[in-house]
């Protein structure tokens, strides 16, 4: 083997979050992100020479970095930091205790003591629907420093160690002045100004690699048509109205590539295609702009190879020499490289090495990689091992922002002889072994499916919606000469949009996701000077739905219902739904619903809520309250300070360490193969601060005395 080469692929990335009609952002990240992980995932390169790597800019977070970079936006958080306390509403209050804790407690408020104690002040699990009365507590001295603190957060740490400003606010630490106002947004524009010029001088130096995507990241093989949905999901249900616009995503493709030269100053040899979605006929479209090279997810190529089994009992690759290899696409005379992520390796770095020491987890990436070294052998001459995830929103799970694992991860493969960090284009000029692709699967880095974005009833009603409005625009414009309408449609095309429809994805902004969807679509109407439809007022997020589950119950359970775990066995083959908390859309959720097991026997339904632990402290005045809906409407109370149950039903309860319960069918007035919706609310003082599931209800279906031996059989 001549060496292993490292192909880092940091997929930089916002939805456009501006409404282009109020000219309004309606949320913050891309100048959170801007100001905590652009500038200093490339500028700590400085600091390794000879640490190589790839950035991929998608243009629709380029255009909105430009619009930040003097601050003079319209952003209801800048507009709300800028006013001096006692100028503040009640409104605005209730909005800065609702949002401007959106950090990451440990790793991101916990280092500002202020910070800390303000939290703990609102409370750390405090209903949103009770919030006026919370802002009654909160002097202005307090909310003046919580207007500080929080752009403090989303500063990243390294910026401390070397810019005057910050050092000066951080120790000071609280009773901020509007002068300290000034301070920190100056350091907020240098940062953002920054961000461009930097990457063009690394891109110079021949440090970075820099690519781009579709315009407004949409899942291209679904523009081209929803139809390609089924190749991977034979039986999906698609959207009522079809779409199919291959020119859009021809344009989306061609407007990002043009986007992406006028503001980094050259056209990108590769690029990542947005969720890492292809196909045979995105490939052709990539082909015809002259692309040199796109990478996606290992799956795609095993699906595309139609191989069995992929990786071993240890997580390793079973055939190295299939994957660490680029591969050569042609059709109709032109030609592609394709680049195929080690999944496993971007997944551990994504979400897992943040919940151990730095050095342990770079230490542990560092023996797989050398283990990925070791089983390839000479079987490919000149091997390339692709690590391809978010760039920006990994870190705020990581201690310093993630700086001391990069760190200790980069200086590791720098000392290690047989490992050599490369650009994607840089390691092609002198690649070797290559594979040939004669078809592509149609799927994205994502279960190797498209199922996050199509198939669901709310992602299928957005889908039409989006093919209506589309429909009606090439009617209206054939010519394409209203430019704001013809935007318009593309935003509405991005992807981020459905990926917040449906069960899988969750928060505090799908109702804000959802609202710029429908605007993107009613400004078609207004920038054609058309009534807007009625039905784009209306929410397509539905709150009365059902929740799918983990998994679903595969045998009769026999618990002991005492509010503990009694053995590990008990639960096992129950059905399993996740608490997905109050995040918000770009932090990780707060739950205090971990987890919720059910089942049954013959006779009797079981349920079992698990609780954060760091909330067990905080019982006083709790309550669970459970809804049954079979042949009628049941409900349940279980109060904790006294253990006492209040319902309309026969109920075994208990709380200790979880709680656990029973109900028997018979009281439900249900018969086997009927459904029970079935959903819990957890309250403090009559006040919801968890449920689940998030939205809508979990339906169980009433077993047979045969149920066993039918899931046997199945």
């Amino acid at each position: 083997m001549d060496g292993m080469y490292i192909s880092f692929l940091w997929h930089m990335h916002q939805p456009y979050y501006k409404n282009t009609f109020t000219g309004e952002y309606l949320l913050p990240w891309t100048l959170l992100h801007g100001t905590k992980d652009y500038y200093d995932m490339g500028s700590m390169l400085k600091d390794f020479p000879g640490m190589k790597q790839n950035f991929n800019f998608v243009p629709s977070l380029l255009e909105q970095l430009v619009d930040y970079e003097d601050l003079g936006v319209k952003d209801r958080y800048v507009e709300v930091f800028k006013k001096h306390p006692s100028e503040l509403s009640q409104d605005d209050k209730v909005f800065l205790l609702n949002n401007f804790f959106n950090a990451n407690w440990e790793n991101m408020i916990r280092p500002f003591p202020r910070y800390y104690e303000l939290l703990a002040k609102r409370g750390f699990y405090s209903p949103r629907d009770g919030m006026r009365k919370i802002t009654g507590y909160f002097s202005e001295d307090e909310l003046g420093d919580l207007q500080i603190l929080f752009f403090l957060a989303w500063t990243d740490p390294g910026f401390f160690e070397t810019c005057d400003g910050l050092k000066y606010l951080k120790e000071k630490g609280r009773s901020f002045t509007e002068e300290d106002k000034e301070v920190l947004r100056g350091v907020q524009k240098d940062i953002l100004k920054g961000i461009v010029p930097l990457y063009r001088d690394l891109a110079s130096q021949g440090i970075v690699e820099l690519s781009t995507s579709a315009f407004y990241h949409p899942i291209i093989p679904l523009l081209i048509g929803s139809e390609s949905a089924r190749e991977a999901m034979p039986g999906v249900k698609l959207p009522d109205v079809p779409f199919a616009w291959p020119g859009d995503a021809s344009r989306q493709i061609s407007d990002g590539l043009k986007l992406f030269e006028k503001i980094m100053g050259r056209r990108p040899e590769g690029m990542w295609p947005p969720e890492g979605s292809v196909s045979d006929e995105a490939l052709e479209l990539y082909m015809k702009q002259g692309i040199r090279w796109l990478a996606t997810d290992e799956d795609i190529l095993f699906e595309s190879l139609k191989w069995g089994a992929r990786r071993d009992e240890h997580g390793y690759v079973i055939n190295p020499e299939v994957l660490y290899k680029p591969y050569r696409y042609e059709k109709n005379g032109r030609e592609i490289t394709v680049i195929f992520r080690d999944q496993s390796l971007s997944d551990l770095i994504s979400f897992h090495y943040s919940r151990v020491d730095a050095k342990d987890a770079a230490r542990d990436c560092l023996d797989r990689l050398r283990a990925i070294g070791k089983s390839i052998g000479n079987t490919i001459a000149r091997p390339l091992v692709t690590i391809a995830m978010d760039g920006e929103n990994a870190w705020e799970g990581y201690k310093n922002d993630g700086r001391d694992f990069l760190s200790y991860l980069y200086e590791g493969i720098l000392h290690e002889s047989g490992m050599t960090p490369v650009t994607i284009s840089e390691y092609l000029e002198t690649a070797k072994d290559y594979g040939n692709l004669y078809h592509c699967h149609a799927g994205s880095w994502i279960g190797h499916n498209f199922s996050i974005w199509i198939g669901h009833r709310e992602d299928n009603a957005a889908w039409s919606l989006l093919a209506q409005a589309r429909n009606f625009l090439e009617a209206q414009d054939p010519g394409h000469t209203n430019e704001r309408a013809w935007k318009s449609i593309y935003i509405a095309e991005g992807s981020d949009w459905f990926w917040w429809y449906g069960d899988e994805h969750s928060s505090n902004d799908d109702e804000i996701f959802d609202l710029l969807f429908r605007e993107n679509l009613a400004n078609v109407y207004r920038y054609l000077g058309k009534e807007v439809p009625e039905r784009l007022s209306i929410p397509i997020i539905v709150e009365d739905r059902e929740a799918r589950p983990v998994r679903e119950p595969v045998n009769f359970l026999r618990p002991i219902i005492d509010g503990r775990v009694t053995n590990y066995f008990e639960w096992i083959g129950s059905g399993f739904i996740e608490g997905k908390g109050h995040g918000s859309a770009m932090h990780e959720a707060v739950s205090i619903i971990k987890d919720c097991y059910y089942g049954f026997s013959e006779s009797q339904l079981f349920l079992r809520i698990d609780l954060d632990k760091r909330f067990m402290d905080e019982m006083d005045g709790v309550t669970f309250e459970i809804a049954m809906i079979g042949k009628g409407d049941h409900k349940i109370e279980y109060r904790v300070h006294d253990r006492s149950v209040e319902a309309d039903v026969p109920v075994e309860a208990a709380f200790e360490d979880i709680l656990e319960l029973s109900v028997p069918f018979d009281a439900l007035g249900t018969e086997p193969k009927d459904k029970v919706d079935v959903w819990l609310s957890l309250k403090m003082k009559e006040m919801t601060i968890d449920r689940i599931p998030q939205r809508g209800y979990l339906a169980i279906t009433v077993p047979s005395e045969t149920f066993e031996a039918e899931m046997w059989y199945v």
